[in-house]
C-alpha cells in the first residue's frame, strides 16, 4: 500500500486548486458557512484549510474529496461524520420544485 503525505505533489496540486477555486468564487467555510479570508496566515484559527469529508483517520484518502474550511472550524469536527455536525444549510430557492 503506498501511502501519501500532505507534501505530495498529487494533493499539493488538489489542495492549491481548491484555494484558487475558493477565492475566485468567494467560497466560504463549508461546515459554518462564514466566509474566509484567503490571505491570512496559515497559523491563523479563521484561515482556509482542505477539510477532507472522508477523514484521513477513518480510512479516507489523503486525495479524496475535499472542501473549504476554516482551521478552527475543520479542527473542531476532527474525525467526526459530516451529518454529526452543524453544516451550512442548504441556499433557499425562489422556486418550487
Amino acid at each position: 500500500m503506498t501511502k501519501t503525505y500532505r507534501n505530495d505533489s498529487a494533493y499539493v496540486k488538489k489542495r492549491d486548486a481548491l484555494f484558487r477555486q475558493g477565492r475566485k468564487n468567494g467560497i466560504g467555510c463549508h461546515i459554518c458557512g462564514k466566509p474566509i479570508d484567503y490571505n491570512l496566515d496559515w497559523k491563523h484559527p479563521m484561515s482556509k484549510t482542505a477539510d477532507h469529508i472522508n477523514p484521513i483517520a477513518n480510512g479516507g484518502k489523503m486525495t479524496g474529496e475535499l472542501r473549504l474550511a476554516h482551521r478552527s472550524c475543520n479542527s473542531r469536527r476532527g474525525t467526526k461524520p459530516l451529518n454529526t455536525i452543524t453544516q451550512v444549510p442548504s441556499p433557499k430557492t425562489s422556486r418550487k420544485w
